[in-house]
């Protein structure tokens, strides 16, 4: 089965499609197979789900999902080169278009794979390689390190007269690196022309490989649980395993299996969208400083305070929150979905989203009257050509110091910094307007 993220299938499933996708969405958690674009990771979603009036809907998630012999594959809605875009926007990576000889339904999946790996890479090695520090055994006369009493023992008992001790010293030959190695032999397979690699990543290879060789055993799980990484390589955790699933040939592969086992690799698109929103945000708000919400503890806040014992209840946690010095000026939250009118939402924006951002302007108020700004940023659907109803009637006042804003952002960066600085201009949120600090 072929699907569009966020998209209503087409064709519907037929009866015996639709079962197996009820026991699809029991059996199976998206947060299992998703492979963060960061390291912080969103509310479980489902993959899949069947809406009131029994339209079966793909969630925000694309990929391959292999379950009780049957495949599906949830493709980008925008297409491929957009998520490639919003991608190399939000992590500073430049990536290469290529498609290698693989199918059509099987080249995103690898090469989004091989851009989240890549910016993993370059993310991780940052500081350097990572040398760990390991023990390296030494047999002989001579102790070197620490002596060894059980492998000492076991060499006497073999009627040898030497002894075993071990030295520690800095080393790449552990499992990180075999694992790295692995997953990238797997992506050059499917991925034969190298353009895709970025620049870092060629550099530091080699060294790598030059260690575990081009085809090292893949580590195992408990393996590479059990290293112990320093601040400085701590990076390279999550990359060492993400290349483990990618070594494992995990999603890139076509076949399934009959057994109720589920396989596949996702990406979140919603988690890819907001970065690529907070990217542009931050070049279109200059000067004002742009906190990341879901990243920074300052900017949690609870919704509701008991007069009792003082307890917090209902955290809110908005995707930006942008400041004049220690002033907050405004409010603004990424929404993968659509804005423009649709059978469930009138206006286009939902309900529940017009709710949370009226919560986040009454907990992130600057106070004192001091007008406040709340932005919902959603994608531009490049078929539509109309301005959603939404949009053309903002600003929408709240009450007398706050307004909500409704804006489609253009996929392209250059495009949709503009139309932000705009917004911020139109919305009195440069510091040269905003009041002094208190």
């Amino acid at each position: 089965m072929i699907a569009r993220d966020c998209s209503p299938l087409d064709p519907q499933p037929n009866p015996v499609e639709a079962d197996w996708l009820r026991q699809l969405t029991a059996n199976i958690h998206a947060c299992d197979l998703v492979i963060p674009v960061s390291s912080f990771s969103d509310d479980d979603e489902p993959v899949v789900y069947c809406n009131w009036d029994g339209t079966w809907w793909a969630g925000r998630y694309v990929g391959n999902i292999s379950f009780q012999g049957k495949r599906l594959t949830i493709l980008p809605r925008f297409g491929l080169s957009t998520l490639r875009n919003w991608f190399c926007e939000a992590t500073s990576v430049v990536l290469t278009e290529a498609p290698g000889r693989l199918r059509e339904d099987e080249s995103f999946i690898a090469l989004l794979l091989a851009s989240v790996w890549s910016y993993g890479f370059v993310s991780a090695a940052r500081h350097g390689l990572p040398s760990l520090r390991c023990n390296v055994p030494n047999k002989g006369m001579t102790i070197r390190g620490k002596l060894d009493v059980p492998g000492s023992i076991r060499l006497i008992a073999s009627g040898e007269k030497e002894m075993v001790s071990l030295r520690t010293e800095k080393s790449l030959n552990h499992a990180t690196s075999r694992s790295i190695v692995a997953a990238y032999s797997v992506l050059r397979r499917w991925l034969p022309d190298e353009k895709w690699i970025p620049q870092r990543v060629k550099e530091l290879l080699p060294h790598l490989l030059a260690v575990t060789g081009p085809r090292p055993c893949v580590p195992t799980k408990n393996e590479l649980d059990r290293i112990r990484y320093t601040p400085i390589t701590i990076g390279f955790a999550p990359l060492a395993e993400l290349s483990r699933k990618i070594a494992r040939r995990r999603g890139l592969s076509s076949e399934v299996e009959a057994n109720s086992e589920s396989k596949g690799v996702l990406l979140d698109v919603a988690e890819l969208w907001e970065l690529y929103v907070l990217s542009v945000l931050r070049k279109a708000a200059t000067p004002l400083t742009v906190k990341h919400g879901t990243r920074e503890q300052g900017s949690t806040k609870k919704l509701l305070w008991s007069e009792v014992n003082g307890q917090g209840f209902g955290t809110l946690i908005p995707d930006a929150i942008l400041y004049s010095k220690r002033h907050i000026r405004g409010v603004v939250d990424a929404k993968y979905k659509s804005i423009h009118p649709t059978a469930y939402s009138a206006l286009g924006p939902q309900r529940e989203d017009l709710y949370q951002m009226a919560a986040y302007l009454e907990r992130f108020s600057p106070g004192k009257g001091l007008p406040a700004w709340g932005l919902l940023a959603y994608p531009e659907h490049p078929d539509l050509t109309t301005i959603a109803p939404s949009e053309q009637g903002s600003p929408w006042q709240l009450s007398t110091d706050k307004k909500i804003v409704f804006t489609s952002l253009p996929h392209d960066a250059a495009s949709a910094t503009a139309k932000l600085r705009d917004w911020i201009v139109k919305m009195n949120l440069s510091l040269a307007e905003a009041p002094p600090a208190f």
